[in-house]
């Protein structure tokens, strides 16, 4: 297993706390696809050398808990698959509710803010059942380890929703998911496990180091759900620049973000999307126009376009293209 590289003034294997960087050290990494940068919550960097084989993982019950919310319910109820029969008496879950199944990123678990934001947004205004996937024993890995095991992790959420809807009659079609990330690759793999019957998979800005675009077998793709919207918010550097969905949406062109400074690893930009759909759960304000490109929309020759909404529950439905908008630098980041 390839250990974590951590950036000294020169690069080399070490197992110690990550220290912070320089700009100027950091920005030849950051730029290099042989790398992967990773800024953590103080601030600091991890790098990591994306060289080699991706290890293959699978995932089992000790690896993925579901948590249970509904407005009712709102601490939660951690879950097993081998509880799965008892779900209704121990969380309140109705299987004749809309369900929100939402799945965190690399180094993230199920308090991390991506699950807070939508989880809280999603219940505010709708009278729904929520699901926050935590796969954290294996995202809190190696980036090389989390991106190998993104086909095994979706197989198994895919296999627990069939479970669902054979077993306790919670159809496919009131399912919707949002990934972050790496999560948005695994929500693809849930699809795809359940034959693409998914009513609605949402990919925030969906993890672009080590996918390729003509392997669509471990990534998102417009196959693996009824209709699959993807948010591009830092693409070409932690996020993936292809079009992936049905619908693509590009905030601000969709790879770097107002209000994020210089975002060296590109941390704060690719983090806008979930925080652009949370947002957008309520009272959505996130008006976009179908486009050829950015530099059109911004040059004003798509204003009579059609018009679409980013996110949303139950999200807009346009016919197939890329959307364009622009943000605020800060919350509330809908501009109308």
């Amino acid at each position: 297993m390839k250990a974590v590289l951590l950036l000294v003034g020169v690069l080399a294997y070490c197992s110690a706390t990550p220290v912070k960087l320089s700009s100027e050290a950091v920005i030849k990494y950051v730029n290099d696809p042989r790398y992967i940068v990773h800024e953590t919550e103080d601030g600091l960097f991890e790098v990591e050398e994306l060289t080699g084989p991706v290890p293959q993982v699978t995932a089992t019950e000790d690896d993925v808990t579901f948590y249970f919310f509904t407005q009712s319910n709102r601490n939660g109820v951690q879950i097993k698959e081998s509880q799965l029969r008892d779900i209704v008496r121990l969380t309140g879950f109705n299987v004749n509710r809309e369900t929100l199944v939402v799945i965190h990123g690399w180094q993230n678990d199920h308090t991390s803010a991506v699950n807070d934001h939508i989880k809280n947004a999603a219940l505010q205004g709708h009278n729904i059942n929520v699901i926050v996937v935590d796969w954290s024993r294996i995202a809190a890995r190696s980036y090389s380890i989390a991106q190998g095991s993104v086909l095994a992790v979706g197989n198994y959420i895919g296999d627990f929703l069939l479970r669902l809807d054979n077993e306790l009659g919670h159809r496919l079609q009131r399912v919707s998911i949002v990934g972050h990330s790496l999560g948005a690759h695994i929500s693809g793999n849930t699809g795809a496990r359940t034959g693409g019957l998914i009513e609605n998979i949402i990919g925030l800005d969906p993890a672009g180091p080590y996918f390729t675009e003509s392997n669509i077998n471990n990534r998102l793709d417009p196959t693996d759900a009824r209709f699959v919207q993807v948010i591009h918010t830092n693409d070409g550097r932690l996020g993936f620049g292809i079009k992936m969905g049905h619908a693509d949406y590009y905030p601000n062109g969709g790879r770097s973000q107002p209000g994020c400074g210089i975002d060296l690893a590109g941390s704060c930009a690719h983090s806008r999307a979930y925080e652009f759909y949370a947002e957008s759960l309520n009272n959505n304000n996130f008006i976009s126009r179908l486009c050829s490109s950015y530099s059109d929309f911004t040059a004003n020759r798509c204003s009579s376009n059609r018009a679409s909404f980013l996110g949303s529950f139950p999200i807009d439905k346009p016919t197939t293209g890329d959307y364009f908008l622009v943000t605020n630098n800060n919350s509330p980041y809908a501009r109308g």
